[in-house]
């Protein structure tokens, strides 16, 4: 007895010395688009979502820290396993290559595995920090570099790095080295990420502004670019047998007043590919994008707030086979409800093919897994703060294309507007609940020109609750 009080005694004053603080969030989402295809063959989306992460910080001792980020109910599909989307409602008993019996007579739901999506050292000293593992990445707008922290994210960057931030006064600077992908414990089978990020943040004058610099390399046999036909933008009988070089850069203003408050972000990418087409082209990267946000928050009593989100996106033009213009914004930013959220039409009109690398998925089995690419937008959006509790939104938005991506004759660049209403409900602290309803009244763009493809309303509703701790 008197050994087994020795032994508690020595357990609790060791946890004593170990400080683990947990954070999270947890939300249920259910999703309905009526019309996907834009046609008379609807191929009509209904689904739900259950989600949990859980998100660990060891005190290990004044100024380290190891955090770490564990994801419960992951989606099983290949393609979104390393995301944030969760896991379907109606996850049946059966799945390829297992034998757990029919779904038709089981009595219990198909169990859900955890992953770790974060694992990284944190170390805290005077004038910075060291940064060392995986963790997440998040710069301006999240055009880019988002690591989907809003409630209702369903995707996330994150980097295998080692970085130090140093800061002094408003101003932080960061080098930053990232291992992408290592094929083996061999050399020179590896994709590497290096990248400068300097960041000013004045709060006195509310006014912040970076600079995001990012060169990505791989050896010729890490290139792993896919060129098969209908997954990506690249020209068919395109081969990789070259190495990957790119440059990313992104840039960020913003400034805050009472009255109104201003967000600008701009990305430039350039560089190799690696990929050689049939005519002995090297394909090169050449794409852009800017986004913009614009807000006049309510005065005093006032229960009115009015914004704008407005941008481009550069788009792959075909009739120049040796360079991709393409740039695919995160799939975290988003602007309406249905538009550049969900895959719609028949053609792959944004130029978004390069990220949509499983040909199993498409308008109408895939999630909210579309980019904003090769497009012109603006969108508008008014709040009415109903009460402390409830805010009713409304936004409406309308997008041009920015070049025809398919040669078609007689081709229109309207990709028509949409109008989406939500209702946001807050019952207390750190909850939640939001009811959208989007309507999109597609334009001319969508029926290819002279191939006259339906262009039929498209509508959708979703019901979401998040709850964070």
């Amino acid at each position: 007895m008197r050994i087994l009080s020795y032994l508690l005694f020595f357990v609790a004053q060791n946890a004593m010395a170990l400080s683990i603080d947990w954070a999270g969030g947890y939300r249920i989402e259910y999703f309905e688009i009526d019309r996907p295809t834009l046609s008379s063959n609807k191929e009509r989306k209904a689904y739900g979502l259950n989600y949990l992460h859980l998100d660990p910080k060891i005190v290990a001792s004044d100024g380290i820290n190891i955090i770490g980020r564990f994801d419960l109910f992951t989606n099983e599909i290949s393609s979104y396993q390393n995301s944030q989307l969760g896991s379907i409602i109606g996850g049946g008993l059966r799945r390829a290559g297992t034998n757990n019996g029919p779904n038709v007579t089981s009595e219990n739901q198909n169990s859900s595995l955890m992953r770790v999506s974060q694992l990284y050292l944190n170390v805290n000293q005077e004038y910075g920090s060291l940064i060392a593992g995986r963790a997440p990445i998040q710069f301006g707008l999240g055009m880019t570099h988002n690591a989907g922290l809003n409630a209702f994210d369903h995707w996330y960057d994150t980097k295998d790095m080692i970085a130090y931030r140093f800061v002094i006064d408003n101003l932080s600077l960061m080098p930053l080295w990232a291992r992408v992908s290592q094929k083996d414990f061999g050399q020179g089978v590896t994709i590497s990420d290096q990248a400068f990020v300097m960041e000013y943040d004045n709060k006195d004058n509310r006014s912040n502004a970076g600079v995001f610099y990012q060169l990505r390399n791989s050896s010729v046999e890490s290139n792993d670019a896919l060129t098969a036909p209908g997954i990506t933008t690249f020209p068919a009988g395109s081969t990789a047998n070259g190495s990957w070089s790119t440059k990313l850069v992104n840039l960020f203003f913003g400034r805050a007043w009472d009255a109104f408050q201003f967000k600008l972000e701009a990305s430039f990418l350039t560089g190799e590919t690696g990929i050689v087409t049939t005519l002995g082209e090297n394909i090169k990267f050449n794409s852009y994008a800017i986004a913009a946000e614009m807000l006049f928050p309510a005065q005093d009593t006032g229960k009115w707030t009015y914004g704008v989100k407005l941008g481009l996106a550069s788009g792959d033009n075909p009739t120049t086979p040796g360079v991709n213009e393409g740039y695919q914004m995160d799939r975290n930013y988003d602007v309406a409800m249905l538009l550049f959220n969900h895959r719609m039409g028949q053609r792959d009109f944004l130029t978004t093919g390069i990220t949509h690398t499983d040909p199993t998925l498409n308008v109408g089995n895939s999630a909210d897994d579309e980019a904003i690419g090769n497009t012109i937008y603006v969108s508008p959006t008014i709040t009415y703060l109903w009460n402390e509790k409830m805010d009713f939104k409304t936004t409406l938005t309308y997008a041009q294309l920015m070049v025809n991506p398919t040669n078609s004759v007689d081709f229109s660049k309207d990709l028509g507007t949409e109008l989406d209403i939500e209702l946001i409900y807050k019952p207390r602290e750190r909850v939640i609940w939001s009811n959208q309803l989007g309507v999109l009244f597609p334009g001319a763009a969508w029926q290819d020109g002279a191939s006259n493809l339906d262009n039929k309303i498209n509508f959708g509703i979703a019901t979401k609750a998040a709850i964070t701790f």
